[in-house]
């Protein structure tokens, strides 16, 4: 049974590997690629971000739940010092995680889909109309409504991404605390499994907002930097708790 869990857990770190990579270089991306590509650099990385983020929270949810069962199937044949409070915790937090509404995709097909049918509808709108039939208020109305719109979905999506990969590793932290005190308590660890959050991912989003309007949107870049390179900084810190939780269920595979 237990070959079997190490098996499913392999393949999960199988998967992850292939999606936790670096994404194009931003100074590549933003300066160059964007304008060679009239955008579309742009939108592809942009999508892919999203997908990055969402295809490791699916994939940690299916980890921890591969990670618990094993300890479950640990505790029935060595005993568990408090089972209750640790089990309960695992499944609560983890349970806690899915229910979050953390999942990225949904916000940006709720957010830029409207987007879309208004820029298209002001589009057709000026082109049936013809722009030289259209009153410079009305024109300039119709701009600051789109301009407003399109930069209020901007924001929501920066204040999403600002946030969602702190989120993912205040949560990793909190799981593998418990899973610390499982493994120690089954005998199967002397040391708690290491685990560094890196406290300087999520920006202050009042004050970066402040701060890319004060600088005329060059701000912005900024965080979009930072945004861009968040998880690259994790990787590391998430693969070697993986790894480690992996060799600890292969040293069980050797003894059954």
């Amino acid at each position: 049974m237990v070959n079997l869990i190490y098996e499913q857990l392999q393949d999960n770190i199988r998967q992850g590997r292939k999606v936790d990579k670096p994404l194009l270089n931003w100074f590549l991306l933003t300066f160059v690629l964007s304008w060679l590509t009239l955008g579309i650099a742009l939108i592809y990385t942009f999508i892919k971000r999203i997908l990055r983020v969402d295809k490791y929270i699916r994939r940690k949810s299916e980890y921890f739940d591969i990670v618990i069962h094993f300890i479950e199937l640990e505790a029935n044949e060595r005993g568990l010092d408090d089972y209750d409070k640790i089990m309960n915790g695992l499944k609560e937090r983890l349970e806690e995680f899915r229910n979050s509404n953390i999942l990225i995709m949904p916000y940006f097909i709720k957010a830029f889909i409207p987007l879309i049918i208004l820029t298209i509808f002001f589009a057709l709108y000026i082109l049936i109309t013809g722009i030289n039939n259209i009153e410079v208020n009305l024109l300039i109305t119709i701009i600051a409504i789109w301009a407003v719109f399109a930069f209020g979905v901007i924001i929501i999506y920066i204040y999403k991404m600002n946030k969602v990969w702190d989120d993912i590793q205040r949560f990793e932290y909190d799981m593998y605390e418990y899973i610390s005190k499982a493994f120690i308590s089954l005998k199967l660890i002397d040391d708690p499994i290491i685990y560094y959050m890196d406290l300087t991912i999520k920006k202050d989003f009042i004050k970066y907002t402040i701060f890319g309007f004060i600088t005329l949107g060059i701000w912005f870049l900024v965080w979009d930097y930072y945004v861009h390179t968040a998880p690259e900084r994790l990787y590391k810190t998430f693969h070697s708790a993986e790894d480690r939780v992996s060799g600890i269920i292969k040293s069980c595979c050797r003894r059954d």
